[in-house]
Parts: C-alpha cells; structure tokens; sequence
C-alpha cells in the first residue's frame, strides 16, 4: 500500500473535522506523524463512549487523543 500523500492527509483531516465539529467534546483536529507516515490526530476534551470512532479514512490513520479541557496559564 503506497503512503498517503499530504494532500490525502488534509482532505481526510477537513472530513473528519466535518464528521464531529457537532460533538460535545471534540475540540479540533490536526497533522502529525507516526512511525514515518503522516496521520491525522483528533483531540477531544473526554473520548465519547458511546460513539465509534474511526481509525482510517481510505489510506490516512487517525489517532485519538484525550486532552482534557484547555485552561489559560497562570502568571
């Protein structure tokens, strides 16, 4: 199977913003890298349990990551 390209990694990324902007814990989306390939890396405020989320689309993996709620630093 032949790598995806960039242009596969940021078509899926734009789709799977699409697919969960409308869950509650979704907070973005983003390109990265895992074992030399790139991928596309969903953060969420709590993984949803109820939903099943996908770890392909076509040729790009997506990985999910828990990132508890962003809070401003303290000075």
């Amino acid at each position: 199977m032949d790598l995806p390209t960039m242009e596969d990694v940021r078509a899926v990324k734009t789709e799977i913003i699409a697919l969960l902007k409308n869950h509650q814990n979704f907070m973005g989306a983003g390109i990265g890298q895992r074992d030399g390939r790139l991928v596309v890396r969903v953060n969420w405020r709590a993984l949803p349990a109820e939903t099943k989320l996908p770890d392909h689309i076509g040729r790009v993996e997506i990985e999910h990551f828990e990132t508890g709620a962003v809070r401003p630093h303290g000075d």
